[in-house]
C-alpha cells in the first residue's frame, strides 16, 4: 500500500459488504480528498494511508450496520446495487453540496431526509421540541405561554414514545433549545446576508402602549439561498428617552457583534418617519455614514469619500402624511369629522343596538358601523369615509329624527349636536364625495403600490414623477405639463390662479359636482376654493417630499428588461457605476462595459420576464414578472468555459436592487409584532420577542410559514446538543 493520502475511488460504490448491500447507499466523498463522509452515521471520517481497508472496517461496526438497518428499515434508504442507482445518489449529493446557491427549499429538504442518518431516541425528542417550539413562536406564544401541550399530546397519542418523553421534559430544556434555534437562525441569516454584495437595513419606528419606543430593523438584500432580493427580519431594539447617538452606536455594535461586515452597508433607511424627529434621522445617518467611510478606508488603504447611498425619504410615508395634511390643514377638519362619527358609538354598546334597530327600521341594506378611524394610519380614513357616504341616509334619520325622540338629554351632548350640524350642511357631504374621489383614484393604489415587497426601486422615479403629474393635471392647465419630465415638473407654477384650471375642469368626481347643484352660489364658491387650497397643499408637499431631484434613482431604471437595447439604458449604467466608487472599482466599470455590451446582444426569452395569460381568450394584459426573477435568469449565463457571463454586472444589479423603496417591508411586518407585544403586554423582554420574531421570520423564509418544512432542522439540532452539552 502506498503511503500516500488515498482518495475515493468510484469503484468503491460498486462494490456490496457481506451482507449484499451496497456501499453506493452510504459512502459519500468528503469535504478533502483524504476524507469520505458515511450518510446514515452522519459523520466524516479519514482514509488514513489504508484507504479501501478503513472503509471497510467502518462498514463492518456494530454501530454503522445498526444504523443502515435502522435507514432502510424507515424508508430514508433504498437497497439498491445497481450501479446508475448510485451515480444518481453521488450525482445529487455532488450537485447540492457544491452548488448551494442553486438549489431550492424542495431540494434541501429531500436531501436532508435522504442523507440524516436513524435518529436515536433522544434525538428525536429533541426534534419534536424544535418542531413544537418554532410552532409556538409561529402562533405568537412564548413557551411559557402555553403550558402543559406536552401532556395533552402524551395524552392523545398514548402509543408515542416520543410524546411519552416530551411530556417528562416538562419544558425544562425550553431556554436552551429556544436559544439553539433563534442562534442557528440568526447565524444563517447572517452567513446569507454575508455572500450577498452589498445590504440596506430598514427600519420602522413604534411605541408600545404604556411603554417605550421599539425601533424593528429589517435587512433587505439579495439571498444566495433564494435567489432573489428578500427582505429579513434582524432585531428589535427596545429604548426609552435616547439620544440620535446612543442609537446609532448601539446599531453599528449590533452589526459588529453579529459579524456584519458594515463595509457592505448600502443604505439607511428613515429611522423616524415624523417630521418632527427628521433631525434625528439626519445625526444617525451621519454617524454611521462615517463609520463606514473609516471602515472601508482601513480595509482598502485608499480615502473613501462616499459611504451610504440614498434614494430620498420614504414614498410610502411621503404620500400618506401629504394627504393627511392637504385635508386637515384645511378648514374641512376630515379626521374630526370620522373620529366623532366613529368615537360616538365606541363610546356606548346601547347606542350601537340602536343603530342597529335604526337600520332594519329603515331598511337600508347596510348593517355595518362606521370603522375605527386610527390616526397613525390615516389613508385608510378613505374606506371610513366610503361607509359613511353608503349610511348617509340612515345616520341623518339615526342623529336627527330617532335619537331626540328617545332620548331627551341627548341635545346635550357637544359630540351629537357637532354631528347634527355636520348632516344638516350640504358643503359636507360634497366634501366628502371629493374626498372619496381623490382617495380612490389618486392615493389609495399608489400606497398599495408601495407596500409591495417586491423590489421595485427600478420604477419608483417613474412611478413618482407619474403621481405628482396625476395630481398636477387634476387642477393645472394640460398644456403646462405636456412632455414635461421629473424634473421639469417641479418648475411648474401650480399655485399662480391663472396656470390653474376653470371650476367646470377641476377634478373632484361626478358625485361630488351633483352636489353642487343643491349649494347656492356662494356656498359653491367657497367649496371650490377650498379644492383648489387641498390641491395646492397637496402638490407643495409633494414636491418637498418625492425624490425627484434625485438622479441616481432615476438612472436604476437601466435594470428594466424592456430598456435592454436602449442607449439611455447604457448611460445610465455608467452613470450609476461611476456615482459608487466605493463598491465598483475602475477596473471593474472597465469590465461592466464589456458585459453590458454582451448583455445587450444576448438572445433572452420572453418567458423570464413575461407572465403568460392562462386562458388565451381573456384579453391580452401583460404581465411581468419581479424584477429579480427576471436577473435570476440572467445570472445562471454560463460561458463556453462554464464561468459566469456577467460577474460585475451581477454584483452591481444585486447591490441596487436591495436598496430599499420605503418602509412598506416593515410597516406590514409590524403588524406580526402585536401578536407579541400587545395593549397589555405580558412581561416579555427584548431578547424574548427578537426569538419570537426571528423564528417566525425564519419559518417563513425556510419552511414557507411551515415549520415541518423547515430544512435547517439538522443544524437546529446540532446547535441545541451544543448548548446542552455547555449547560451541563
Amino acid at each position: 500500500m502506498s503511503k500516500e493520502t488515498t482518495s475515493l475511488s468510484s469503484k468503491w460504490q460498486q462494490n456490496n459488504t457481506s451482507k449484499g448491500k451496497s456501499y453506493s447507499l452510504w459512502l459519500r466523498e468528503g469535504k478533502k480528498k483524504s476524507t469520505f463522509i458515511c450518510a446514515v452515521c452522519d459523520t466524516e471520517l479519514d482514509y488514513g494511508h489504508e484507504g479501501w481497508t478503513n472503509v471497510k472496517s467502518h462498514a463492518e461496526q456494530s454501530k454503522h450496520l445498526r444504523f443502515l438497518k435502522d435507514a432502510l428499515k424507515s424508508g430514508q434508504l433504498k437497497s439498491s446495487n445497481t450501479t446508475k442507482s448510485s451515480s444518481i445518489n453521488e450525482s445529487l449529493h455532488r450537485s447540492i453540496t457544491t452548488l448551494p446557491t442553486t438549489i431550492n427549499k424542495s431540494s434541501y429538504s429531500s436531501f436532508s431526509n435522504m442523507s440524516d442518518r436513524q435518529l436515536t431516541q433522544a434525538e428525536k425528542v429533541l426534534r419534536a421540541e424544535c418542531y413544537w417550539t418554532m410552532a409556538v413562536s409561529q402562533l405568537g406564544f412564548s413557551s411559557a405561554a402555553a403550558p402543559n401541550i406536552p401532556q395533552l399530546f402524551a395524552a392523545m397519542f398514548p402509543d408515542s414514545r416520543i410524546a411519552a418523553d416530551l411530556a417528562k421534559t416538562d419544558g425544562q430544556r425550553s431556554p436552551v433549545i429556544v436559544d439553539g434555534i433563534v442562534q442557528c437562525f440568526v447565524h444563517e441569516l447572517v452567513k446569507d446576508v454575508l455572500n450577498a454584495p452589498a445590504y440596506s437595513l430598514i427600519f420602522d419606528e413604534n411605541t408600545i402602549v404604556g411603554g417605550p419606543k421599539q425601533l424593528d430593523v429589517h435587512i433587505r438584500y439579495w439571498s444566495e439561498y433564494k435567489q432573489s432580493i428578500t427582505t429579513r427580519y434582524w432585531r428589535s431594539i427596545v429604548y426609552g428617552n435616547t439620544t440620535s447617538e446612543i442609537v446609532g452606536r448601539y446599531l453599528i455594535d449590533l452589526l459588529k457583534v453579529d459579524g456584519l461586515d458594515l463595509c457592505k452597508l448600502f443604505q439607511l433607511g428613515e429611522i423616524i418617519t415624523s417630521e418632527d424627529n427628521m433631525n434625528s434621522n439626519t445625526a444617525i445617518e451621519i454617524m454611521i455614514d462615517k463609520k463606514i467611510r473609516m471602515e472601508r478606508e482601513a480595509k482598502t488603504g485608499d480615502a473613501v469619500e462616499k459611504g451610504l447611498v440614498s434614494v430620498g425619504s420614504c414614498p410610502l410615508h411621503a404620500i400618506q402624511n401629504v394627504f393627511m395634511n392637504g385635508f386637515t390643514a384645511s378648514k374641512w377638519q376630515i379626521d374630526e369629522i370620522v373620529h366623532d362619527f366613529s368615537f360616538f358609538f365606541a363610546q356606548s354598546s346601547a347606542r350601537s343596538q340602536d343603530y342597529l334597530k335604526a337600520i332594519e327600521n329603515i331598511n337600508s341594506g347596510s348593517h355595518q358601523f362606521s370603522k375605527q378611524y386610527v390616526f397613525s394610519r390615516w389613508i385608510e380614513v378613505g374606506s371610513t369615509v366610503e361607509r359613511i357616504l353608503r349610511q348617509w341616509r340612515v345616520l341623518i334619520e339615526y342623529f336627527i329624527t330617532y335619537l331626540p325622540k328617545v332620548n331627551k338629554m341627548i341635545v346635550t351632548n357637544e359630540r351629537w349636536k357637532r354631528i347634527k350640524e355636520l348632516l344638516e350642511r350640504k358643503q359636507v357631504l360634497a366634501l366628502l364625495f371629493f374626498f372619496q374621489y381623490l382617495y380612490r383614484h389618486s392615493f389609495w393604489k399608489r400606497l398599495i403600490w408601495l407596500q409591495k415587497q417586491l423590489p421595485i426601486v427600478h420604477i419608483l422615479y417613474e412611478e413618482c414623477t407619474d403621481f405628482l403629474r396625476h395630481v398636477l393635471q387634476c387642477f393645472v392647465k394640460d398644456d403646462l405639463l405636456l412632455n414635461k419630465t421629473g424634473k421639469q415638473l417641479l418648475t411648474v407654477q401650480f399655485n399662480v390662479a391663472t396656470n390653474q384650471k376653470a371650476e367646470a375642469q377641476l377634478a373632484i368626481g361626478e358625485s361630488a359636482r351633483n352636489m353642487l347643484k343643491d349649494l347656492t352660489m356662494i356656498e359653491k364658491n367657497i367649496f371650490m376654493k377650498d379644492v383648489r387650497a387641498i390641491y395646492s397643499l397637496i402638490t407643495r408637499d409633494l414636491l418637498r417630499l418625492l425624490p425627484l431631484d434625485n438622479d441616481f434613482l432615476r438612472h436604476l431604471q437601466f435594470t428594466h428588461p424592456l430598456l435592454r437595447q436602449q442607449d439611455c439604458a447604457r448611460t445610465s449604467l455608467m452613470i450609476v457605476a461611476r456615482d459608487l466608487p466605493q463598491f465598483i472599482s475602475e477596473n471593474e466599470i472597465d469590465r461592466l462595459h464589456a458585459e453590458w455590451l454582451v448583455y445587450e446582444n444576448e438572445t433572452i426569452p420572453d418567458e423570464w420576464y413575461e407572465q403568460k395569460p392562462i386562458n388565451s381568450k381573456l384579453s391580452q394584459v401583460t404581465k411581468y414578472y419581479p424584477i429579480d426573477h427576471y436577473w435570476k435568469h440572467i445570472f445562471s449565463l454560463k460561458n463556453s468555459s462554464g464561468n459566469a457571463k456577467f460577474v460585475v454586472l451581477g454584483k452591481l444589479v444585486k447591490s441596487v436592487l436591495s436598496l430599499s423603496h420605503g418602509n412598506g417591508d416593515v410597516d406590514s411586518d409590524f403588524y406580526e409584532n402585536e401578536m407579541f407585544v400587545t395593549e397589555n403586554p405580558s412581561p416579555l423582554n427584548i431578547a424574548t420577542i427578537n426569538g419570537l420574531r426571528a423564528t417566525k421570520d425564519a419559518v417563513r423564509f425556510y419552511g414557507g410559514g411551515k415549520v415541518h418544512e423547515v430544512s435547517l432542522i439538522i443544524n437546529i439540532k446540532k446547535q441545541i446538543s451544543s448548548n446542552i452539552t455547555r449547560c451541563k
